[in-house]
This record gives C-alpha cells, structure tokens and sequence, in this order.
C-alpha cells in the first residue's frame, strides 16, 4: 500500500496563515458590504425579489449586509487560500502578507471601477449591457444593478486571477534575483 505524504502542507505559522487568508476575506467582505449598500438602494428588488429571503430579514440595510457577509466568504477565503499557498508555499522567496493586503484593496478598486463604469453605460443608455437573459427584467433599476454585479464578477475574478499569477511572477523573479547575487 503506498505512504501517503507526512508532515505540513505549508511550512507556515498560523499566525501568518490566518493573517492572510482572513485579512482578504475582510477586505473582501468590507468591500461586499459597502457594495451591496449603494446596490440595495439603486434597487431594492435586486436583493428582495430576486434573491431568495435571507434569515428572515426584512430591514434592507441589514439584508444587504447579510447578502455581503454570505457573498464575500467563498470568494474571500478562497482568493486568502489560494494567495497564501502561493505567496508562501516551497522554497521561492515569500511574499509578505502585509504587502499582500496591500494589493488587494486595489483589485477591489478596479472591480468597482469597472462595475460603476457598466452602470452608468446602463443608466446613460437604458439599455442592457449584457444579453437580455442575463437579466430578470428590463427596468432600470434591474438593468443598473445587473450590469454592477455581472461586471463586478467578472472582474473580479479577471483581478483576482492577475493578482495570483502577480504572486507566482514576482517569487519567481526574486528566487532567480536571489540565485545570481548567491543570498
């Protein structure tokens, strides 16, 4: 019967770990809850009719900041996860956490960027930025909305996407700086 592999996956502390992996999630989440405010007033059907109820609530201050809290877990722990594996993983030069936190608030603000930038094309236009089917109804509130969140996703995940290969990019440069200069 083969061994399975002993010992850690990452030979990090939990203390840098969690720094990582948790402190995207908050800025992914503070994110998600600022968001979702300026959403939910744009249109409050995005959240209450075209989005199942949530835990009961009705107050759509608090609805939007749970639809922030359960939309940002996924996608925050999963981008701290996959960042601190590799940020921190095997034997190339690690990339600090505190300028890992650093950068993603920027890829935060390009995200809206881009999603206020597909909103205004909707509100300027009335028009979908997106295939009709993409979105439940064509009212510009809806349309506004819809095109914000689509445009949020994508773009989210196109940053998050760059912000990984950023980390793998910039290990690799300092592992091949380290190798010439022999530290």
């Amino acid at each position: 019967m083969p061994q399975l592999p002993s010992g850690r996956l990452l030979n990090e502390t939990r203390a840098v770990s969690y720094t990582i992996v948790f402190g995207i999630w908050a800025e992914v989440f503070l994110y998600c809850l600022l968001h979702d405010q300026y959403l939910i007033r744009i249109s409050p059907k995005h959240f209450t009719l075209y989005h199942p109820p949530l835990w009961g609530i009705e107050d759509l201050t608090l609805l939007a900041a749970a639809w922030a809290f359960r939309a940002s877990v996924g996608p925050g722990l999963g981008l701290g996860l996959a960042a601190l594996f590799l940020g921190r993983g095997g034997s190339l030069p690690r990339v600090e956490p505190r300028r890992m936190l650093a950068i993603v608030p920027w890829l935060i603000l390009v995200t809206e960027l881009c999603g206020l930038a597909a909103g205004a094309v909707a509100w300027k236009t009335g028009r979908p930025v997106y295939p009709e089917a993409i979105y439940p109804e064509m009212g510009l509130p809806i349309l506004i909305s819809q095109s914000i969140q689509v445009t949020c996703y994508l773009a989210g995940v196109v940053t998050s996407v760059g912000f990984l290969i950023w980390l793998v990019v910039w290990r690799r440069a300092k592992g091949r700086g380290a190798a010439r200069t022999g530290a």
